[in-house]
């Protein structure tokens, strides 16, 4: 997906720039005009800049009082959702679960072992303790049903689990329990799925929710979809009260992405949403720049 959307991009002079992180937004006259990078190189906008970085590190890209007590507020108030704790595993077999007349597997399956585990899943959010027995979990095999996710008769194995970032102890002190809390997932997920012994598991690569948010700041707190998607994150709350229209405080300034209604997932909802209003910013509109390209194709 992202490799197409770039291409697309190429294919109409867009220019795309990686590795470049944006330390602040450029403000001038009150309005933003552009971003500086982290290497010092600052880039001008001709129109308005266009934002996906999460809210909780762009409030801090420019002063606090350009964006105003409500929009500050609601990001001080900002809530993560269930945070990952991921495990990969390059594997001989996929999971083979005991069925009736034989063994499943299926690309996705999860793990709950109760409705008293699940309201205790809540329990450990809250107080921040890490929790390995019966762990929630989901399993993707992306390999059954697409082999070229591996070498010739070998397959890939997900295994996210759910554990806060937050811990009593500190984040950090994910460094030092991730393996183990590996070992006790893969020793649940066995229980279901005995065929999954330790010589048919080639390799594996462990992400906690730190790594997570290590590997890339939006997924903060190890957040996949930015932000929890409760009553008080969605919709018109989303990200905040008064904010949910994709236009920011600072002038010359959007948001769009996992941030932004209706939230994380691959829909590509929040940048047609944000073009839409974009667009009619600029005194045009969605259907007129679609319907000018698809004329010039016919």
């Amino acid at each position: 997906m992202t490799e197409a959307l770039g291409r697309f991009i190429e294919a109409h002079n867009g220019v795309i720039l990686t590795s470049k992180p944006v330390a602040r937004l450029v403000i001038e006259s009150g309005k933003c005009t552009g971003v500086e990078c982290v290497d010092g190189s600052i880039y001008r906008a001709d129109k308005a800049v266009l934002s996906t970085l999460h809210i909780k590190h762009l409030v801090d890209m420019a002063p606090r009082e350009l964006w105003g007590h409500d929009f500050v507020d609601g990001v001080e108030t900002w809530q993560p959702e269930c945070q990952m704790f991921a495990a990969n595993y390059a594997t001989t077999e996929p999971p083979k679960y005991p069925v009736d007349g034989g063994t499943l597997s299926p690309v996705h399956s999860q793990l709950l072992a109760s409705p008293e585990r699940a309201l205790r899943f809540a329990y450990d959010y809250a107080v921040g303790a890490v929790n390995v027995d019966e762990p929630p979990q989901h399993i993707i095999c992306c390999s059954v049903a697409d082999p070229t996710r591996a070498p010739e008769g070998m397959h890939t194995i997900k295994c996210v689990a759910y554990q806060p970032y937050d811990l009593k102890e500190g984040p950090q002190h994910w460094d030092k329990i991730k393996e183990q809390v590996a070992e006790a997932n893969l020793r649940y997920l066995q229980r279901f799925s005995p065929n999954l012994t330790d010589d048919k598991i080639l390799a594996h690569v462990v992400e906690s929710p730190l790594d997570l948010e290590r590997m890339n700041p939006h997924n903060w707190h190890g957040s996949c979809y930015a932000g929890e998607s409760g009553p008080a994150q969605s919709g018109a709350m989303r990200p905040m009260p008064g904010w949910a229209g994709y236009r920011m405080p600072i002038p010359g300034l959007y948001q769009t992405g996992a941030c932004t209604a209706p939230g994380g997932s691959v829909t590509g909802t929040p940048g047609r949403n944000a073009a839409i209003v974009m667009l009619k910013d600029f005194g045009t509109s969605i259907e007129e720049v679609v319907g000018k390209s698809t004329s010039k194709k016919a």
